[in-house]
C-alpha cells in the first residue's frame, strides 16, 4: 500500500468518525443541553464502528455514510414510535420481538400512522439514492478484497464485543463515563447519557446473568418476622373454596386523575363495585404497552423491578416451571383457565402460559364469530364467553383469567357508533384536535366496558358458588396529545401514573383502600381465601403487611427487601424458604413438579 493510499484511507476514516459525531449529536435532543465530549463520542462510537464495518466492505466513503446514516436514523425512528406509544425507549430486549413484528406486521402498522408510509416511499428513495452513489462515486483507493474483509471483520467483531461488553468496553460505559445513568429508569437514562450510549450500556447489562439476591438482607427479615411468615404457611385452608375470576382490563384507568374530569363519571360501575370490595390504586410496571411485563408480576408476585435486565418476561424468564398462581391453585384442587380472544402466538402466550400453569387456554379462534367493539372483540362477548364457560365447569374449583382487547391502542382511531355512548359526558376542556381524538376514541370504549364490566360482576358473584372477582387495569394508554392538554392532578408525568384494581367477593369482605403494586395482587388474592403460602409468597405478603403497618414510610427499604427476595427465589429455582434459604417452599409440603428444578 503506498503512502498516498495510507493517507486517504486515514482521512476517509477521519470523515467517518466527525460524520458520525455530528448524526448523532443531529439526532439526539438529549446531547443538545450541555456539550459533554466524553457522552459525544460514547454515542457516537457504535455509528461509527457500523459505517467502518460498511466501507470495509464498500470501500466507498459517501456510500458507506449513507447506508450506516440511514440505519442509524431508522432506529431512531423506531425509538421514538416506541417512546410516544409506551414511554419507554427503544431497549436491546425489543430485539427478541423481531418475529413477533413479522408475523403481527398489521397490528403494529397501526402504532406509525403515516410514518408508515412515508418510511415505504423513503426505502425506495433510499435505495434509488444508493444505487446512484454506487454507480458514480469513484473508489480509486480501494482496498483488495482481503484487506477489506480484514477490515471489515474487525470493525463487525469490535461492534458485537462492545455491546457485549466484552475486555474493556465495560469501563468504557460504567458509570463512571455515563453519569446519571440508571438501571431501573431507562427514560431517565436516556435523557442524561443519551440514546445509543444508554442503548449500549444496557446490551452490556442484559448480558449479565440474573442478579444474585442479597441473602442477609432477606434473612434478617425472616428472622425478625419468623410468627408471621410461620403463620401464614401454616393456616389450614378453608372446607369451601371459591371460584376466582381474574380480568386483566387492557389500558384500564380512572380518568378521574386528570384534571378537568370528576372520579367515576366515565366508570360509574367501576366505581360503584370499588366500594363494595378491596381497592385502591395499583402500580404497574409498564405504560402505553408491554402488557406481559403486569401480567407476570400478577401470576408470579414477582418485581420487574428486581430483574432490570429483561424487558419481556415471557421470553426466557417464564419459559419453564414457576410457582404462579395458578401452579400454587392448582395444588389445591384447582382447574385453571385462559381467556385471550387475540392470537396465541402473541407476546409468546402459547408457548409460556401452559408453563405458568394454565390447564386449558382459549384464543381467537376458539371465540369465533364473537361480537367485536371496534377492531377487537368486545369486554362484553369475552364476559359472556367466560360465564358459559364457568356454568359448564366440573365441580372442581376453577380459577380463570381473562385479558381483555377491546380498549387496545393506538387510540387515535374513529371510534365510530360507540362515540354515542359519550351523549351526556362531555369531554374536558382544554383539549386539541389530536387529544380530543384520542380521548374519544379511548372514553368511547372504556365507557363500553365499564358497561359489561357492571353486568359481568352482577351476574358472576350472583352465583350460589363462593367467587371472587380481581379486576385491575395493566398499564395507562398512551395519549400523549391528551395528557399533555390536560396534564394530572398530582402534577406527575403520564408513566408515574397508577391504574385502580379492585377485589370483589359474594362473601362477606371487609371493604377497604388498599394501595397496592402489581406484584402484591397474589399475596392479597390468598389472604382474602385464606390458602397456606409458600416461602417465597409468604414473604412477600409479609413484606407488604409490615410495610402497610409502617403507614407506607421507608418504601425503597421495604423493596429492596423484596427485590432481593425475588432475586432469591428465582436463583433458588423457585423453592426459597421462609427463612430466605433456598429448600422446599410449597404450600401444604406440596412438591414441585420435576422441571421446577430446571426453571429459571
Amino acid at each position: 500500500m503506498t503512502t498516498r493510499s495510507c493517507i486517504g484511507i486515514s482521512a476517509a476514516v477521519l470523515v467517518i468518525f466527525l460524520a458520525s459525531v455530528v448524526l448523532v449529536w443531529w439526532l439526539d435532543p438529549a446531547l443538545h443541553a450541555s456539550f459533554d465530549a466524553g457522552l459525544l463520542w460514547r454515542n457516537a462510537l457504535p455509528v461509527f464502528l457500523l459505517i467502518l464495518m460498511i466501507y470495509g466492505l464498500s470501500s466507498r466513503v459517501l456510500l458507506s455514510l449513507v447506508i450506516g446514516g440511514g440505519i442509524t436514523r431508522l432506529v431512531f425512528e423506531v425509538n421514538a414510535i416506541k417512546q410516544l406509544n409506551m414511554g419507554q425507549p427503544l431497549l436491546p430486549g425489543d430485539l427478541l420481538l423481531g418475529n413477533q413484528v413479522i408475523h403481527n406486521i398489521g397490528f403494529f402498522a397501526h402504532y406509525t400512522g403515516h410514518r408508515l408510509v412515508l418510511l415505504l416511499f423513503a426505502a425506495l428513495l433510499f435505495a434509488a439514492v444508493l444505487w446512484a452513489i454506487w454507480r458514480m462515486e469513484r473508489h480509486s483507493q480501494r482496498l483488495r478484497w482481503m484487506p477489506r474483509l480484514l477490515w471489515a471483520s474487525l470493525a463487525l467483531v469490535a461492534l458485537i464485543t462492545l455491546y457485549r461488553g466484552d475486555g474493556p468496553w465495560q469501563r468504557v460505559y460504567a458509570d463512571e463515563g455515563l453519569p446519571g445513568f440508571q438501571l431501573w429508569y431507562s427514560v431517565a437514562s436516556v435523557q442524561r447519557v443519551g440514546f445509543m450510549a444508554e442503548f449500549v450500556r444496557m446490551s452490556q447489562e442484559s448480558r449479565v446473568r440474573l442478579p444474585r439476591g442479597d441473602q442477609m438482607l432477606v434473612a434478617r427479615f425472616a428472622q425478625s418476622h419468623a410468627d408471621d411468615l410461620s403463620a401464614r404457611m401454616t393456616r389450614k385452608p378453608p372446607t369451601e373454596l371459591p371460584d376466582i375470576v381474574v380480568v386483566q382490563s387492557e389500558a384500564f384507568f380512572d380518568p378521574g386523575v386528570l384534571n378537568g374530569i370528576d372520579f367515576g363519571e366515565f366508570v360509574p360501575n367501576f366505581e360503584h363495585l370499588a366500594a363494595t370490595g378491596i381497592t385502591g390504586s395499583l402500580t404497574t410496571p409498564t405504560y402505553g404497552g408491554g402488557t406481559i411485563r403486569t401480567e407476570f408480576e400478577t401470576l408470579t408476585g414477582y418485581p420487574m423491578q428486581a430483574f432490570p435486565a429483561i424487558a419481556y418476561p415471557y421470553y426466557g424468564l417464564a419459559s419453564q416451571w414457576m410457582p404462579s398462581v395458578p401452579h400454587r391453585l392448582e395444588a389445591f384442587g384447582y382447574s385453571t383457565t385462559l381467556f385471550h380472544p387475540y392470537r396465541g402466538s402473541f407476546w409468546n402466550r402459547r408457548e409460556t402460559m401452559p408453563a405458568l400453569g394454565f390447564q386449558h387456554t382459549y384464543y381467537l379462534k376458539q371465540f369465533g364469530d364473537a361480537a367485536r367493539a371496534g377492531e377487537f372483540i368486545s369486554d362484553r362477548a369475552l364476559f359472556d364467553f367466560v360465564l358459559a364457560h364457568l356454568d359448564e365447569a366440573a365441580t372442581s374449583p376453577q380459577y380463570a383469567m381473562a385479558i381483555t382487547m377491546e380498549n387496545h391502542g393506538p387510540w387515535d382511531f374513529d371510534a365510530g357508533a360507540l362515540t354515542s355512548l359519550l351523549n351526556g359526558r362531555p369531554l374536558p376542556h382544554g383539549l386539541s384536535a389530536k387529544g380530543t381524538e384520542e380521548m374519544t376514541y379511548y372514553l368511547a370504549h372504556l365507557v363500553n366496558g365499564d358497561q359489561a364490566l357492571g353486568d359481568f360482576a352482577k351476574r358472576l358473584l350472583a352465583r350460589p358458588r363462593w367467587t371472587i372477582l380481581v379486576f385491575y387495569g395493566d398499564h395507562l394508554p398512551a395519549l400523549p396529545h391528551a395528557f399533555t392538554d390536560l396534564g394530572f392532578d398530582d402534577g406527575r408525568p403520564d408513566i408515574e401514573e397508577h391504574t385502580r384494581y379492585m377485589l370483589l367477593s359474594n362473601r362477606p369482605l371487609n371493604s377497604r383502600k388498599l394501595d397496592l403494586n402489581a406484584y402484591d395482587l397474589p399475596g392479597l388474592l390468598f389472604d382474602t381465601v385464606g390458602l397456606p403460602e409458600d416461602g417465597y409468597l409468604a414473604l412477600a405478603s409479609t413484606i407488604r403487611h409490615v410495610w402497610a403497618q409502617d403507614d407506607y414510610q421507608h418504601g425503597s427499604e421495604y423493596g429492596q427487601i423484596q427485590f432481593n427476595a425475588a432475586q432469591l427465589e428465582v436463583a433458588c429455582r423457585h423453592k426459597l424458604d421462609a427463612a430466605g434459604k433456598c429448600g422446599d417452599g410449597n404450600p401444604g409440603g406440596q412438591r414441585a413438579p420435576k422441571s421446577a428444578s430446571e426453571g429459571g
